[in-house]
């Protein structure tokens, strides 16, 4: 093996030199990832509140427009100070389901169906890479997991992760959206490196962590 090609391999997978993305994509999509959660997060709160489908849209909307407020007056000038933006993966859920809980009868919080085995296998994943990452946080790991996250080695890695689902399913069993959103979730960062330029920040924040740590603990205890 020659030495240009080793030295091609180590410049593709060093982290040295990360591609952060630039500052206005940066702030817009800080801004952008917010107000598509608020929006989400308003429209299930009402729902259980009121029946009236008027006070449903006009929570939404004004949650998101509230969001893109210049300074202090915006919600996301202190959600940003305390934790950055949300991951790609968590604005492409809530977007999915505002979308569905938009067109939903007023029934449907209560109608949801239980994760699927997919998305318990995918859940797993979430919650064990959180859990390494918080090791790595406080330097229990004896590599840098998370500076790895700049290397393109690392993009690959988590393709294969998002391509969990379609080797726990049969070749005929067709794929559910919400199955395309770890892979949407990548290639959105590959094009923009989205929101920080680490692929990490891209698939997991604190939040999903949370909650896939509550998926997998509803689905322990219904079972024992």
């Amino acid at each position: 093996m020659s030495a240009s090609f080793m030295d091609g391999l180590l410049l593709a997978a060093s982290a040295d030199v990360p591609i952060q993305p630039a500052l206005w994509l940066t702030q817009a999509w800080q801004t952008l990832g917010w107000s598509v959660v608020l929006a989400w997060l308003g429209l299930v709160l009402v729902r259980r509140l009121s029946p009236n489908r008027v006070v449903h849209v006009g929570t939404a909307l004004v949650l998101a427009a509230w969001t893109w407020l210049p300074g202090p007056w915006s919600p996301d000038y202190w959600l940003a100070l305390a934790f950055q933006a949300p991951s790609v993966l968590t604005v492409l859920l809530c977007g999915l389901m505002l979308q569905r809980g938009w067109h939903a009868p007023s029934g449907w919080d209560s109608q949801i169906r239980p994760p699927s085995a997919r998305s318990h296998a995918m859940a797993w994943v979430g919650v064990v890479l959180g859990w390494t990452l918080l090791l790595d946080a406080f330097a229990l790991l004896p590599v840098q997991l998370y500076a790895w996250g700049f290397s393109p080695w690392a993009v690959t890695l988590v393709v294969a992760l998002a391509l969990m689902p379609w080797l726990l399913s049969s070749p005929m069993q067709r794929m559910p959206v919400v199955a395309w959103t770890p892979l949407a979730a990548v290639l959105l960062f590959a094009l923009a490196r989205l929101p920080s330029g680490n692929v990490w920040d891209a698939v997991l924040d604190p939040w999903l962590w949370l909650v896939l740590q509550g998926m997998v603990l509803h689905k322990a205890l219904n079972r024992y």
